[in-house]
């Protein structure tokens, strides 16, 4: 569930979006120190293991930088192409599907391919985080 509330001028802004998933076999949720060297967080793969998931069954990734005062940069990869993404103090980052594409010299699209890992790089200091990764 996502919950937005605003209000300005004494009027009140917002609105509740709810996404169920059904058929969850696996939860991934760990809360981790990251330290300013780009460590893995998750690995996609053929089939779930230690710190991976199975990349067939993804249905959601979440993180949340529960530092107070350094950002966390998130690199998304798939193989070929990163995508950066900065996630500051306090704020969350949620995935909702699995395919990325990013074209460092180009407007253009390309082709969606699987995100294979996401990595986590803390800005200043080590950062602790909290993951959760969703598989059918």
């Amino acid at each position: 569930s996502i919950k937005e509330t605003y209000t300005l001028n004494g009027v009140t802004y917002g609105n509740s979006n709810n996404k169920t998933y059904t058929s969850n076999g696996q939860v991934l949720q760990r809360v981790m120190s990251i330290s300013t060297s780009d460590p893995a967080i998750l690995n996609f793969g053929a089939a779930d293991a230690a710190g991976q998931v199975a990349v067939a069954d993804y249905k959601y990734f979440r993180v949340t930088n529960l530092d107070d005062t350094n950002f966390v940069t998130l690199t998304l990869f798939n193989g070929t192409d990163s995508f950066f993404y900065k996630v500051a103090a306090g704020d969350t980052f949620v995935l909702m599907n699995n395919e990325m594409d990013a074209i460092a010299s180009s407007t253009t699209f390309g082709a969606f391919a699987d995100i294979t890992q996401i990595k986590a790089d803390a800005d200043t200091a080590a950062c602790d985080i909290e993951i959760l990764a969703v598989t059918a």
